[in-house]
């Protein structure tokens, strides 16, 4: 069965806001790399000289703690982009991007990024909204972490890496890496995962973890019964 390399949030990359002429012409004027687990792509603070798109493999966005441990805020997977708001912006990494298994990926200069945006309205449009989607997810993140449950955040984050799966839905994912996600102790997601394999939603495997049936696992009265 394959393991479905997800992604942990529901916005668009930008990538997809250029053509599909436009995003050929990027791809083939790219550079193709490949990283072994583990391996940096970049850290905090570097200059953003490009986006980067996932061809394979998974690609983890976060920070380090007081502890000097990589906390994950996101995680990308195949035809994700990342990397361009600080080119875009014209300020340094705020994250530091680490491989998840082994990916192969490709890097587009900044300078072809620029060329690619100058000078069509179109493609500025789809930025904006795509910015403006990613704002309010980022919003209603915030949002979240105030007022609701550990169990249903990570309900919500699960659903979002199995987004578009056809069942049984096989997740890539450690304990370690959900607590970072939503910002947990690893304690709190042994409760939550235990609860939802109470209800039949999912269920744990060694370093992986199945959902069934991804529509009752997104049923609203399911994820209800774990706020």
């Amino acid at each position: 069965m394959p393991e479905h390399s997800g992604r942990s949030i529901a916005a668009p990359p930008l990538f997809q806001a250029f053509p599909p002429n436009l995003q050929i012409e990027l791809r083939a004027g790219a550079i193709r790399k490949t990283f072994p687990d583990g391996q940096f792509l970049y850290h905090r603070g570097d200059a953003a000289d490009g986006l980067w798109l996932i061809e394979k493999g998974r690609v983890k966005l976060g920070h380090y703690d007081a502890h000097g441990d990589m906390q994950a805020l996101f995680i990308m997977g195949p035809g994700d982009s990342f990397g361009e708001m600080a080119c875009i912006g014209r300020f340094p990494r705020v994250v530091d991007a680490q491989a998840m298994g082994n990916a192969e990926m490709l890097w587009i200069s900044d300078a072809m990024l620029t060329r690619a945006i100058t000078g069509s309205p179109e493609v500025m449009r789809e930025l904006l909204r795509i910015f403006a989607v990613q704002l309010q997810e980022a919003l209603d993140d915030l949002i979240s972490y105030r007022n609701i449950a550990a169990p249903r955040r990570l309900a919500q984050r699960l659903l979002a890496l199995g987004e578009g799966q056809s069942a049984p839905v096989r997740l890539g994912i450690t304990q370690q890496e959900m607590a970072e996600l939503i910002g947990v102790s690893r304690m709190t997601i042994v409760s939550a995962l235990t609860n939802l394999e109470q209800q039949g939603l999912v269920k744990r495997h060694y370093r992986h973890l199945m959902i069934g049936d991804p529509e009752a696992f997104a049923n609203h009265q399911n994820i209800l019964r774990i706020s």
